[in-house]
């Protein structure tokens, strides 16, 4: 698929799955495990692909085979892969079973190791909050009165509950946060590689963490407008719970998990909490629909001319360069991976034509670039490049910020792809290392064919966003 004219892609990428779950051996190197997806010249040599690579993901194979080939590669990519895949799931059949889910004995005691240590957390942080003297017991009657009188005052005073709640919550959080870290998925019946759940929701098929944990750990805190749940004037959450009860699953905490079932009480809360979810996608969609719809409707006007300038119907200028950079961000994601484009540096080459560019005679050559110079050199002296000379017409014209990147790179020239005037030493990492003249002006070739098109509906663009 790597067209005719161009090279192989080179590309270093980390992995959604991380280096642990792949090597047990804590010596093996995590340069050179499956959580790094490295091409050489077109080759897979290390990493599997997932969401990071195939998905919406910045820097992965797709965008990145995108930046160097362009639209119609990637598009073909994604057609090829899309058949390859379907073909593979055809052949070799994908499905989840219950030792997927189930906790070994040690992944089970430690579990319930925790939940128990964490059992006086409520009482504790309750306690606490009210002002009683820290090291008092909920055991002993004198302080269990004075707790009841003044949480009954804590829930008269909607404010003071709010912060109750927040206490609370914050410490049952961290009894969630520790369970989930330290069981899943070290704990698993079968370990990562060989459960499809944990290799389903790790790669980013489909489902997340929160899906594996509340089956297989517990359900945690249920929440309702981001507070627990609301307690009755008795002081009760439920009639079957003591009336200002400092346990966690009075407030609607719930230890327990889907594969080995819920209560009755913990089911209602869960039950509030997803009725809230279900209301709140009802009521969001026709408010978020008519603001989106006022959005368009007042920006529709709002578009790039040819001066760059962004202007309103009426010609009213927004702004003197879109973006205060004129740059259109679908095109200038890219422009600031240094490394990928020295690594593809003939590729690029040949998809962004620079020497064409300037001798085209469409283009002035050194004039904005000898004036950033200048501009770099003594900052405050001189009017920033932008600002004078139009993108579109002067070579090299561009925003400081990223031309003092583009230098500073140069200069550190970390990885030794680039040579310099006099040097004369090999890099480790390349074969032919790139003139730093050169490197430089496809930097600028690619700053000026990412501007944004005249005609651009920059106003639609920020609305549907």
């Amino acid at each position: 698929m790597t067209p005719s004219n161009a090279k192989g892609l080179n590309l270093t990428s980390r992995n959604k799955i991380q280096h642990n779950l792949w090597d047990r051996d804590k010596n093996a190197d995590p340069a050179m495990s499956e959580e790094m997806t490295i091409f050489l010249d077109g080759h897979l040599i290390t990493g599997v692909l997932d969401k990071s690579q195939y998905g919406a993901s910045d820097y992965g194979l797709i965008h990145s085979v995108h930046e160097l080939y362009g639209p119609m590669i990637a598009n073909r990519l994604l057609g090829v892969l899309s058949r390859l895949l379907t073909k593979f799931l055809q052949h070799d059949a994908f499905s989840c079973r219950m030792d997927d889910l189930i906790l070994t004995a040690e992944g089970e005691k430690l579990r319930k190791d925790i939940l128990e240590a964490a059992s006086g957390d409520g009482a504790k942080a309750a306690i606490k909050y009210v002002g009683l003297p820290e090291g008092s017991q909920i055991d002993d009657p004198e302080t269990a009165r004075n707790l009841t009188i003044r949480l009954e005052e804590t829930l008269r005073d909607d404010s003071l509950m709010a912060g109750l709640d927040g206490v609370m919550q914050a410490s049952f959080n961290k009894t969630t946060s520790q369970i989930n870290n330290d069981v899943l998925p070290k704990y698993l019946v079968r370990p990562f590689p060989d459960n499809n759940m944990q290799m389903m929701t790790i790669s980013g098929a489909k489902g997340s963490k929160v899906n594996a944990s509340q089956i297989s750990t517990l359900l945690g805190q249920q929440a309702l407008e981001g507070r627990r749940v609301p307690t009755m004037v008795s002081g009760k959450t439920l009639p079957s719970f003591k009336a200002f009860d400092t346990s966690a699953r009075a407030g609607g905490y719930v230890a327990n998990r889907f594969l080995t079932g819920i209560r009755p009480q913990e089911y209602y809360f869960h039950c509030m909490a997803g009725r809230e979810g279900l209301i709140d996608t009802a009521v969001k969609t026709s408010r978020s629909g008519y603001l989106q719809r006022c959005l368009i409707k007042h920006l529709e006007g709002v578009k790039v001319h040819y001066d760059h300038t962004v202007r309103d119907s009426d010609q009213s200028v927004l702004q003197f360069l879109y973006g205060e950079d004129s740059l259109d961000v679908t095109r200038s994601k890219h422009l600031e991976a240094f490394d990928f484009a020295a690594r593809n540096h003939d590729s690029l080459i040949e998809r962004y034509q620079p020497k064409p560019l300037l001798t085209s005679g469409k283009v002035v050559p050194h004039e904005a670039s000898d004036w950033m110079k200048r501009a770099l050199k003594k900052p405050g002296k001189y009017d920033p490049a932008l600002s004078i000379f139009s993108p579109s017409r002067y070579f090299g014209s561009m925003s400081e910020a990223y031309a003092k990147k583009i230098n500073s790179y140069v200069e550190e020239n970390k990885f030794g792809f680039i040579s310099r005037k006099g040097e004369i030493k090999p890099s480790p990492y390349v074969k032919d290392r790139i003139h730093d003249k050169e490197f430089v002006s496809l930097a600028r070739a690619r700053y000026m064919r990412g501007l944004v098109d005249p005609g651009e509906a920059v106003g639609l663009l920020a609305s549907q966003g």
